[in-house]
């Protein structure tokens, strides 16, 4: 196998992994050696919170298998006094929090003590922001595909700096069958649309010959939408940067993706607030 075929094989694990909002796995383009893996989450949900802890492949000999890092010490503490260290989850390098909702305005740290180092990182809960309507239109191209249309309605607040994820839940469909995002990562910010309405779109197609992947009338399509801090928007930015540049066939091995954590760590510690609208389709 060419390292180039390696490359699309590592870039479709990390693709993999996107699709579900409580793991986001980066991948240390730029390191021939393992490195540590840390994806925290805090949110306004309640009982959702989690540490993933783990080491990245090697990118030139890419695994199925990342190995998990057990045994290490996770606190999250707030500016409101509370400290909560984290229960592990078996083996499997997860960590969780039985703490209550997170709140807006909260400022979170995250320290994790793992293999003989302290990596740390601070996140500040934004005020969520709902979703005034969400809905869809079919569609179809010229190229055989059919498929829908979605509009997720949101008003972005008067003050300026606000960010957003989009994650859409659609029945099997792969991310790569969802458009309007690189990678599948679907983001937003108000530079341009501060204080208005904004009209989020992502159309979904699928070839009229793949029957694994088809939609339709009954299907039912779910959205989240997170407001997240800068630096979970900036890390999420590079990150759909590093997947673009590697679909380059004269690219190199990419940057890594921005972090908020410190010592060295890849990944992201992020407090968002979240709405979530339904649809069936008709």
């Amino acid at each position: 196998m060419t390292r180039r075929h390696d490359r699309i094989l590592f870039l479709l694990l990390l693709l993999f992994s996107l699709s579900s909002c409580q793991k986001v796995i980066s991948i240390d383009l730029n390191q021939t050696s393992p490195q540590i893996v840390i994806e925290g989450l805090v949110n306004d949900q309640g009982g959702m919170d989690s540490v993933v802890i783990n080491m990245t492949g090697d990118y030139f000999t890419p695994s199925l298998y990342f190995q998990p890092i057990t045994n290490a010490t996770v606190v999250i503490s707030d500016n409101a006094g509370d400290v909560d260290t984290l229960r592990q989850d078996s083996a499997n390098g997860v960590y969780y929090s039985l703490r209550p909702d997170g709140a807006p305005g909260i400022t979170y740290s995250l320290k994790v003590i793992a293999n003989g180092k302290e990596y740390d990182a601070v996140s500040t809960m934004p005020r969520k922001v709902d979703i005034d309507s969400f809905y869809a239109q079919p569609s179809a191209s010229l190229f055989g595909e059919s498929g829908y249309d979605f509009y997720v309605v949101f008003k972005d607040p008067p003050q300026s700096g606000n960010y957003y994820r989009i994650i859409p839940h659609v029945n099997s469909i792969p991310p790569d069958s969802i458009r309007g995002g690189r990678g599948g990562i679907f983001i937003a910010d108000d530079e341009f649309t501060n204080g208005n309405e904004i009209t989020f779109r992502f159309g979904i197609r699928t070839d009229r010959n793949d029957n694994s992947a088809k939609i339709g009338p009954g299907d039912t399509v779910k959205v989240d939408l997170l407001s997240i801090d800068k630096a979970t928007y900036d890390y999420l930015y590079t990150l759909r940067n590093v997947i673009a540049a590697d679909q380059s066939p004269t690219s190199l091995s990419p940057a890594n993706p921005n972090t908020n954590l410190t010592n060295g760590s890849v990944g992201y510690f992020s407090a968002y607030a979240m709405d979530s609208r339904t649809i069936i389709l008709r």
